[in-house]
């Protein structure tokens, strides 16, 4: 280590309370005892990934029921996940991590940073033109069918909403309404531990993201969205659809 990364070290040190430095060393411990029992899980199941693939697969397909399955050819992509899923549930410094904190992160990085230089508006409308596209072919599809469920399933069967919501899941009710838990609290607040986008909640995020995005998204489908107002004690959102 060169003298200058020393005074580094030494002057952060210096900066630290006890109480942050007794923090930082436990949490430093436990990482360390954490990354070498999961790297040794991680090179056992990357040994054997495409095997284990092959028999989780199988597994599936024997308990649904399914002649197809939808992996068969991509066992070593299949394989890779698997192994991140399982090291996502090891991870539980200084949390306990779930399969959509990356998702999570990367909204709430973007969110904070419109919502500081002032953006917000252009970055809804940024998204929302992004998948014009995508959503107004839809529209077609309903002038078909007639089936204005169409429209809701737009923006919920995509792998996009699902991983955001895998946490704590979401709910049907009927075919024209569904509801979720906020995802972003567990951590929101892990962040303002440490000082991290502290200006925002999840209600400025239903406010200002979660629900102007949602009322753009019926302006392409050709339809409307009843989107819940922010509800601090459930943090439940409910997205009904219905014709114009």
């Amino acid at each position: 280590m060169s003298t200058a990364e020393e005074d580094i070290r030494k002057s952060m040190a210096d900066s630290m309370t006890p109480e942050e430095k007794a923090r930082a060393d436990a949490i430093m411990k436990g990482w360390f005892a954490f990354n070498a029992n999961a790297k040794a899980i991680e090179d056992k199941f990357m040994a054997q990934a495409e095997e284990l693939a092959g028999d989780v697969d199988e597994l599936i397909c024997k308990k649904l029921g399914l002649d197809e399955s939808p992996v068969a050819d991509r066992k070593p992509e299949f394989g890779r996940l698997l192994s991140d899923i399982y090291r996502t549930y090891q991870m539980r410094l200084p949390y306990a991590h779930q399969a959509n904190d990356a998702l999570i992160k990367e909204q709430l990085k973007t969110f904070s940073f419109a919502l500081e230089k002032g953006i917000m508006q252009e970055i809804v409308q940024h998204d929302a033109d992004s998948m014009y596209e995508i959503l107004h072919e839809r529209v077609y599809w309903v002038e078909k069918t007639g089936d204005i469920s169409l429209m809701l399933d737009a923006v919920t069967t995509p792998t996009c909403f699902r991983n955001l919501t895998i946490g704590e899941g979401f709910q049907w009710h009927g075919d024209k309404k569904v509801s979720w838990i906020s995802p972003y609290k567990r951590i929101l607040e892990k962040g303002w531990k440490r000082n991290i986008w502290t200006d925002v909640t999840e209600e400025k995020i239903h406010q200002m993201w979660t629900k102007p995005r949602f009322e753009a998204y019926a302006q392409h489908l050709e339809c409307h969205f009843d989107i819940s107002d922010w509800d601090e004690e459930t943090r439940l959102i409910t997205i009904e659809v219905s014709p114009l």
